[in-house]
Parts: C-alpha cells; structure tokens; sequence
C-alpha cells in the first residue's frame, strides 16, 4: 500500500489482527510503501480486519476454508403412526457451521437447529392420522435425512 505524506511527516502501520501481519514499513516520514501479509483462514467462517496506515483505515476481507466436511448418523428412521421424538447425530469439521432444517410439515427441529462443529439433532414427529403412510426429509448440514411413518 503505498502511502504519500509531506517531506519530514512521520506516519505509523498498525494492524487491528493478528492474522495481519505489517512486513515492512511499519512506520515512516514522507512518502513509502507498507507491506502487509494474511495468515491462512483455517476457520469455516470469512473474518474481517483492518489495518491503518498514516490514519488512513485498509479494510481486508478473508474467505473462510472450504475444507468443511459433515456426516449424519443415522441417515434415516421410521416412526409408528403415534409419531415420537428422535435424534440425529452430526459429525462435522472443527469450526464449520452447519444447519437442520425439515422438508416436512410433520417433522419439525425441536434443538439444535444451527450449531458449529460436532452436535446432535432432536426433531419430532407428530401423530399420523391419515390412512397413508408417509415419507419427509430433512437437510441437515446439507445431508438428507429420511423420515417414515406408518399410517393409522
């Protein structure tokens, strides 16, 4: 980044993130050049930080790493006609965000909805009172689970 300050004015480069590095130049008088560098973003998630040069403020925005990786177990669970309640659960990446969500009217999320890392999944199923069995999913951290209900 290049700075431009009058003959003699002195200037500073401060980093708000430890994972900003200042290479060079941290600190000059007159016109220069301030060198930065970015660790690697190991986390799942983008991160922001700033740096700032002769009071002016450089914003640097990081991707998050694509290494997030996430099974279920178990993939899939019939139900009687009374419905009931049960549980999946999630293994995922240290730092990697993941979501349930349920396709199914009948099926519904009841905790741990949205978590980070490895969690479980509580979802219930409720009564089947029609005469027709019937199959819902849901997409969690972007697995499908199957659930099956008999009829009455």
């Amino acid at each position: 980044m290049s700075v431009t300050a009058q003959n003699g004015c002195g200037w500073t480069a401060t980093s708000n993130a430890n994972w900003l590095l200042i290479s060079s130049a941290a600190s000059g008088s007159g016109n220069g050049v301030v060198s930065y560098s970015v660790k690697q973003n190991l986390a799942a998630s983008p991160r922001t930080g700033t740096i700032n040069i002769a009071g002016q403020v450089l914003t640097v925005t990081q991707d998050g790493s694509n290494n997030c990786t996430f099974s279920i177990s178990p993939t899939s669970k019939s139900f009687a006609k009374a419905g009931g309640i049960g549980t999946v659960n999630v293994a995922a990446s240290s730092g990697c965000g993941w979501t349930a969500v349920s396709n199914a009217s009948w099926v519904t999320v009841t905790k741990g909805g949205t978590a980070t890392g490895n969690g479980v999944v509580t979802y219930s199923v409720s009564v089947n009172n029609g005469n027709v069995a019937r199959v819902g999913t849901m997409l969690i951290a972007g697995q499908t689970f199957t659930v099956k209900q008999k009829a009455r």
